[in-house]
């Protein structure tokens, strides 16, 4: 059995996701990834802020 046919018989044993499942996969990654940068984006905003106070007091 050459590699070929191994890798042809492990690839027939995989469980692929059903169209829907990819979708609702795709819609979470993306939905928490703008929630993350929201969030990132207030924090840094929010602590650019803070040092600008804090130099101004020095």
């Amino acid at each position: 059995m050459n590699l070929f046919q191994k890798v042809k018989m492990e690839y027939s044993k995989v469980e692929w996701p059903s169209r829907t499942e990819v979708i609702h996969s795709t819609l979470w990654v993306v939905t928490m990834t703008v929630l993350v940068s929201i969030y990132l984006g207030i924090f840094d905003i929010l602590a650019v802020r803070a040092l600008n106070f804090l130099e101004a007091l020095i």
